[in-house]
Formats: C-alpha cells, sequence, structure tokens
C-alpha cells in the first residue's frame, strides 16, 4: 500500500474493495490541518496544496483514497 509522508495521523483505516488491492484511506480534514498547523499554510491554500500536490499526485495501484467527512459540503 502506498501512504502519504507525513500524514500518518490523517490514516483512518484500510479500504477493501473488489478487484482491487486494499488501500489505506485518509482524512482530507486532518491533512489540511496539518499543512495549516505544521507548514503554517492558509486554510485554502493547504486545501489547494492538498488537492493539487497529495490527491492529484496519482501514483499507480494502490495510491491511497482520501475521505471527506463533511460530504454535506458537496452535494
Amino acid at each position: 500500500m502506498l501512504s502519504v509522508d507525513g500524514h500518518d495521523k490523517a490514516v483512518l483505516g484500510v479500504v477493501h474493495c473488489f478487484g482491487r488491492q486494499p488501500v489505506l484511506a485518509y482524512s482530507v480534514r486532518i491533512i489540511c490541518e496539518t499543512l495549516v498547523e505544521r507548514d503554517e499554510m492558509s486554510v485554502d491554500g493547504a486545501y489547494e496544496f492538498f488537492e493539487f500536490n497529495i490527491m492529484g499526485s496519482y501514483n499507480g495501484e494502490g495510491m491511497p483514497v482520501f475521505l471527506h467527512e463533511d460530504y454535506e459540503d458537496f452535494l
């Protein structure tokens, strides 16, 4: 399984899906909070960094999945 360096505390668990190898599941909220606190980014800057550099960096099979706990924002 691939992981996101520096964001171990954002791991929620392992996702299993038929026909695919198990992958790590990360909390988008915790990743962005870490970027704000640790790297002193703004909230908007942290989310933009996450989208482009973490979620947007496809690394092949085993790529983690990212959970938006506040899914109502996307409805």
